[in-house]
Parts: C-alpha cells; structure tokens; sequence
C-alpha cells in the first residue's frame, strides 16, 4: 500500500483544492467498482477505518491488512473483472472479502458464497484443518435481497436449524444493504457505518465536507477520490467501468422490455384464446339450437306430412261416399 500512497504523491493536480474549495458534482461516487477499490488501497488508514466499523473493532485491534488482489492503477482491466472483490488478510490470521455491488443482477447470494468458500480453501498442504484461517465476505449493496427481511446490516452463520446454535465462526457473511439506512440500530450509528453508507452514496463534495464535519476520515476519503479522479489513466478506468455499468443496464433494460412485451404478448393470445373459446362456444350454442330447429321443423314436417295423408285419404273416402251416393240415386230412379 506504501507503493500506491507514493504513485499518488507523485501527481497532484495543479492547482491542487482542498477539500474545502471544491464544489459541485463529483467525477465519480464510491459506488464506482473501480474507484471504490482504488480508493481503499490508497490510504491504509481509510481502509482500517472501513473495517473498525464493519467488524466492530477498535484501531488497535489491527495489527495489520494486507490487500492481496491490489489493482495496478491506471492498467486495463479484463472484460471478465468487471466485478471487484477486495481480498484482504486481517492480523495475518483472517481473510476478508469486499464487494461492492450496485445492481441486482440475481445471482448476489450464490456469487458471494463462491466467493467465502473460495476464500475459506486457505488451508496450506500439510497443514492441520484447525489451521485454517477464519473467511468472511462483505457485501456492500444497493438493493435488497428478496428472500430475507430488510435490514442495513446483517450477518448469517452456519447454524443448527432447531437450537440456533452457531456450526463454526470461521464461514461469516455479512451484507450491509445501502438503501435501509433507516433501519440502522444505534449500534450501527455508534460504529459509523451510517456516515459509510452516506459516503458510499454521495453524489457532491459538499456531502464529503458535512461527513469531514463528523469524522476527519472523509477528509481523507475525499482526498483520494479526488487524487485519483485527477490521474488520467485512472479516470479512464473508472469511466470504462461507468460504461460497463450503463451498458449492462441498457441491456438489462432491453431484456426487461423483451420479457414484458412477450408476457403482453402471452396475455393478448391468452385474450385472443378465451375469446375464440367463447365464439366456439357461442358456435356451439347456436349449432345446439339450429339443430334444434331442425329437429322441430322435421317434427312440424312429418306433422304437415300426416296432416296431408290425413288430408288425402279424406278426399278418398269423399269421393267414395260420392260414388255411393251417386249409385243410390241412380238404383232410386
């Protein structure tokens, strides 16, 4: 980290403003992949002061953190980089995992256990398995999972379903939820991660200087986001990671629009479906009565057929008792 801290002394922008005298929008917010973990790898003390709230711990209480996966700033990253996990070794006797992860893109909790187990093969070969060195992801996100009930910083162990006993401390995940500040207890004030998640998602200088106001850390925060905003390949990164991001979005957008348009798309032929089910069965209904009709008018037919043999044999038998009547009269002469 000492090498980074000197690549940044080395090109100050000039003028160089401190915090005090700059305004206005930043060039990029913390929520950046890449600027997030430039900036935690610049200064060690913003990154000791990260992890004193995030695990609860006093200075004191690191000895040392070491990143394991630094970025050389300014050189391109790979396309399959896009997301950046922070590996850290904690006291030398820890390992730590943080991402930062803006965008749902559902696969967060399967994601963040390949990234604790991978963290959690540490064991060295021959070593004891007792030897193997606690692992702990992080995740720092801007949406909630919808699977677990809302909170701004929680913390899942493998534990006994029925007693709630804890199996082992060494697997940890934990996920601080930057869109449920509202729900931060008092301990998590205390610890300062309300001030973190508010630095997290500041958009303007002038929200650094109201958090410098609380806490001299983001002073520094500030300071390093500004030095590396200044570096030229550095920006550079950070705006390709900002496209990355915007392009992801646009295409998930447009995946978004293709799946509604085909579930309008379903809903209209299922419309279509139900209504051609009622026509045919409107048909039906009328093919039931014109068969009906049909029915009454060969009833009504064989009706005026018996009617006319009726009619018919009626006329026979007149003019039978014609013919008789006419034999009587002529035997009557």
């Amino acid at each position: 980290m000492s090498q980074i801290t000197s690549f940044l002394t080395l090109l100050p922008p000039s003028p160089y403003l401190p915090l005090s005298g700059r305004s206005g929008k930043l060039p990029f917010s913390l929520t950046n992949d890449y600027l997030f973990k430039a900036v935690l790898q610049t200064d060690e003390s913003v990154l000791r002061s990260l992890l004193c709230s995030l695990l609860d711990l006093k200075p004191e209480d690191i000895r040392s953190v070491t990143i394991t996966n630094a970025l050389v700033l300014g050189a391109t990253i790979k396309d399959k980089d896009t997301f950046l996990d922070i590996r850290l070794v904690l006291n030398d006797c820890r390992l730590i995992n943080l991402e930062m992860q803006m965008k749902n893109a559902g696969d967060w909790p399967e994601r963040s256990l390949y990234y604790l187990c991978r963290a959690f093969n540490n064991l060295e070969t021959g070593a004891l398995y007792p030897d193997v060195k606690p692992a702990h992801h992080i995740g720092i996100l801007n949406f909630s999972l919808p699977h677990v009930q809302k909170q701004f910083y929680s913390h899942y162990f493998m534990i006994n379903e029925a007693t709630h006993e804890i199996f082992s401390d060494k697997l940890r995940l934990s996920v601080l939820n930057l869109t449920q500040t509202a729900l931060a207890t008092e301990h998590d004030r205390h610890a300062g991660l309300t001030r973190w998640a508010a630095a997290f998602k500041a958009k303007t200088w002038e929200e650094y200087q109201m958090l410098a106001e609380e806490d001299s850390i983001f002073e520094k925060v500030s300071d390093a986001l500004y030095l590396l905003s200044e570096n030229r390949e550095v920006a550079e990164q950070c705006l390709r990671m900002q496209e990355a991001a915007a392009e992801r979005k646009h295409w998930e957008k447009i995946k978004e629009q293709l799946v509604d348009a085909e579930k309008t798309l379903a809903e209209k032929e299922r419309a279509i479906a139900e209504k051609d089910n009622t026509i045919a069965e409107k048909d039906n209904a009328l093919a039931e009565k014109d068969n009906a009709l049909a029915e009454k008018d060969n009833a009504l037919a064989e009706k005026d057929n018996a009617l006319a043999k009726k009619d018919a044999e009626s006329s026979a038998l007149r003019a039978e008792l014609e013919q008789l009547k006419a034999q009587l009269h002529e035997y009557q002469k």
